[in-house]
């Protein structure tokens, strides 16, 4: 055969090789419970260093502030602060007990991320919730109520506070389901088999 046919019979053949997509690895029930112990630890550390800028900004803001020249600037540091150092709380107290261990375990993974998904749907919900009674105080602050800039500087903290949260617990939520979703995989694709200790659940890795 001529050597230009070769080359040519070469690359008719190389190129629906070339053309197979490359298939993405399967996470194992281990890789994806090791992904949600880093992820949680992830989000603690985000939400205590959100918080100790809050703790500390606004001190400062409380410190450089008069209560009666400047109301609404000191309002809005004091609670920025107190919410500061109540997140700084939550994520030394969670980082200290650990996210817990690692599992190979399908049911056991599921139940630990489905449990994860649930706290950070109700912290989202908390989080709209505090944004909302801000933008309350800051409607109300209009209505002839005293010190109305000390309730706009409470009712804008809240909104901050609200909508800051509202995103660090939507970055981790986004995560936990995607793996929820890597996990189901692994449900669809199980197998049940007979041993001697029993049916046991079969997961491919």
């Amino acid at each position: 055969m001529p050597p230009l046919r070769v080359l040519t019979a070469l690359v008719l053949i190389a190129a629906p090789l070339a053309a197979q997509p490359v298939a993405e690895p399967v996470p194992s029930v281990t890789e994806l419970s090791e992904a949600l112990r880093a992820d949680q630890r992830a989000h603690l550390w985000r939400v205590g260093a959100w918080g100790l800028a809050n703790a500390v900004g606004g001190a400062a803001l409380v410190l450089a502030s008069d209560r009666t020249d400047a109301p609404g600037r000191w309002a809005f540091g004091a609670q920025s602060a107190a919410w500061g150092v109540v997140n700084v709380g939550i994520a030394a107290a969670g980082l200290a007990g650990g996210p817990g261990a690692v599992t190979g375990d399908l049911a056991a993974a599921l139940a630990a991320e489905n449990g994860y998904a649930d706290v950070l749907l109700v912290n989202l919900g908390l989080n709209v919730g505090y944004a909302a009674v801000g933008a309350t105080l800051l409607a109300v602050a209009g209505q002839g109520v005293a010190t109305p800039a000390a309730w706009r500087g409470h009712g804008a903290a809240l909104v901050v506070q609200g909508l800051g949260l509202l995103a660090l617990d939507g970055i981790a939520y986004a995560a936990t389901r995607a793996r929820l979703g890597a996990l189901l995989d692994l449900v669809g694709s199980a197998d049940l088999a007979a041993t001697a200790q029993g049916v046991v659940l079969v997961v491919p890795l």
